[in-house]
């Protein structure tokens, strides 16, 4: 754990589960043992984003005083929400300006290298993303696939906890904890799945076996 972070980090993607069915997705993972989530959905307009959120936030409260919310680039959101955080990344606030500005949540940050992760760490990130660890479908995990091995090494040069990104599923969850990962972060394996709440719980055993 680091402090109240979990190592099951799930993202959110209202494109995976079947139109209209977003939000009990959610609550299946909520159910199914997730307690960390990162509110992602950038590409809707302010208002709507700010509406989704607060749904998204009455689930995850509704989850218990364990389940914590982190919004996807934006602090001001993160602070309406009243979110645990920020997940930042190229394109957003650097880490270290954030921190100036006084920001006191916890900042994550989305990394491709683990050269980009020490330098997000040096700044004062709390937690990094590391992507793609495995083969992925997902827009959100662009660059060369890192492998298992490459993951390892990178790890060595975060300086830092960090959640395998990329491909993630009940399958080899448990080779990213032994190659060093604090947990893994993952979208597809558990909002895309027929059951969310079985395919969370099978990730949850798969960490602490």
């Amino acid at each position: 754990m680091i402090g109240e972070l979990d190592p099951l980090y799930l993202i959110t993607d209202r494109s995976v589960p079947p139109e209209g069915a977003f939000l009990r997705a959610l609550e299946g993972a909520l159910e199914g043992g997730v307690r960390l989530i990162q509110f992602r959905e950038k590409d809707l307009p302010a208002r709507e984003r700010l509406a989704l959120g607060r749904e998204v936030v009455a689930l995850v409260a509704g989850a218990g005083a364990g389940a914590r919310l982190i919004v996807n680039g934006d602090p001001e959101l993160a602070d309406a929400l009243g979110a645990a955080g920020v997940q930042l990344g190229k394109g957003t606030v650097p880490v270290d300006a954030l921190r100036r500005r006084g920001y006191g949540g916890r900042i994550g940050y989305s990394a491709h290298s683990g050269g980009e992760a020490a330098e997000a760490f040096a700044g004062g990130a709390d937690f990094v993303t590391l992507s793609p660890v495995f083969p992925t479908q997902s827009k959100y995990s662009p660059g060369p696939v890192l492998g298992i091995e490459g993951f390892r090494f990178d790890v060595q040069a975060c300086g830092g906890p960090v959640y395998a990104l990329g491909g993630i599923s009940a399958g080899n969850a448990a080779a990213c904890i032994e190659a060093g990962a604090h947990g893994v972060a993952l979208i597809g394996a558990i909002l895309g799945a027929p059951d969310p709440a079985r395919a969370a719980a099978a990730i949850r055993t798969a960490l602490t076996a």
